[in-house]
């Protein structure tokens, strides 16, 4: 056996009362590391890839599309296509119209030889291996020990230690590009900022934030004024649309002390939209539904880095989670004639941000979300 490992950590108060041969009375119920369910699941957040979608009339979508076309058939990426739309005689900035047209394209001219061309984008998902294990010496005595089956234990804290990664990874993608553990493994593969990357109050940069650029509603309305300015594909569910913002508690706080917030709340009737993505946020706010969330990402050095967080500005197909199949439990088989237990967990899925590339160039777009620093007063 291992000199390292002995029983269950934590089996005796004092090490002169942790002898394996006395038997210790264990209370029925078992406390665990409090671990909810999956945030985006449980919040509906997550859907089948739907695709298609017409250019002037994008359909309903989840900002976590989930494809599982890895299942199907073999491949470690999937790759997901992007068509631009048509640009000759469209003027691309906002609000403006140009009359001299495109000769091609009125009257008798010739369109021979004045053809565009097609532009196409696309993403890749790439899914890897993530695994992990446990191991405990002689099953037998552990089990004498407590009120509960520590291999049935073990099991348990491995499918909670899995949910908790894939919730991870999902925040990896956002911030990165993809998930820590593709990134790791594969050498091709590196993190990547987020191409739509705002700061609060138009700081120029987020060592530049201070107070003044905390969340309220004026940066509220600044989101939304982007993202429909932007065309970010929007989320619509049962007649209401909007964009979901995912904030830490100490942002919340902040808003909470806006004047125009608390009066807007104060005067303003109950909601009662009734759509899964919608109804469950914590707060509404002029197209704007804003979830607390306390895995925000933050800055790891720099000026006021504990104050600034990155909160995740999301429309519709904003993230892909790529799955290659169903978590597995595995034994190990180096038992030590059945003195050593060991059981892990393998899964091979990936996610990634909805980048989408050039197919000649490293040209990139993103229409689905941005990442937005906010400055917090609080902090811990």
């Amino acid at each position: 056996m291992s000199a390292n490992i002995g029983y269950v950590t934590g089996t005796g108060t004092a090490a002169s009362l942790d002898n394996p041969l006395v038997k210790i009375l264990w209370s029925d119920q078992l406390h665990k590391e409090t671990m909810s369910e999956m945030f985006f699941d449980k919040r509906g957040m997550m859907a089948p890839e739907r695709g298609d979608e017409a250019a002037f009339d994008r359909k309903a979508n989840a900002p976590i599309i989930v494809k599982d076309d890895f299942t199907r058939e073999r491949g470690q990426r999937i790759r997901l296509a992007l068509r631009k739309q048509l640009t000759t005689n469209r003027d691309l900035a906002q609000g403006t119209r140009q009359t001299n047209l495109v000769t091609a394209t009125y009257g008798p001219n010739t369109m021979v030889g004045n053809e565009e061309n097609m532009v196409l984008y696309d993403m890749e998902v790439i899914v890897e291996l993530l695994k992990h294990a446990v191991a405990f010496d002689t099953p037998e005595i552990q089990n004498l020990r407590t009120n509960f089956r520590m291999d049935a234990q073990a099991k348990e804290a491995l499918g909670d230690w899995l949910t908790d990664q894939k919730e991870e990874s999902i925040i990896d993608a956002f911030v990165d590009g993809n998930a820590a553990h593709v990134i790791k493994s594969q050498t091709g593969v590196s993190t990547a900022g987020h191409p739509n990357k705002h700061i609060a109050s138009s700081e120029e940069n987020d060592a530049a934030l201070a107070a003044g650029d905390e969340l309220d509603t004026a940066e509220l309305r600044r989101m939304y004024a982007w993202a429909r300015t932007n065309n970010i594909n929007p989320l619509r569910a049962d007649g209401v649309e909007g964009y979901i913002l995912l904030a830490p508690v100490f942002a919340i706080n902040d808003l909470h002390t806006d004047t125009v917030y608390k009066t807007a709340f104060e005067n303003a009737a109950p909601r009662s939209e009734s759509n899964t993505l919608f109804s469950r946020a914590d707060h509404k706010f002029e197209g704007i539904y804003i979830h607390e969330y306390n895995r925000i990402r933050k800055p790891s050095s720099g000026a006021n880095a504990a104050n600034v967080h990155y909160c995740m500005l999301l429309g519709a197909s904003s993230l892909v989670f790529g799955n290659a199949g169903k978590p597995r439990l595995v034994r190990r088989k180096e038992d030590e004639y059945e003195d050593r237990y060991g059981v892990g967990i393998k899964l091979v899925f990936g996610c990634a941000r909805s980048d989408f590339y050039h197919i000649n160039n490293n040209d990139k777009i993103n229409q689905s979300s941005a990442q937005w620093s906010v400055f917090a007063n609080s902090t811990i």
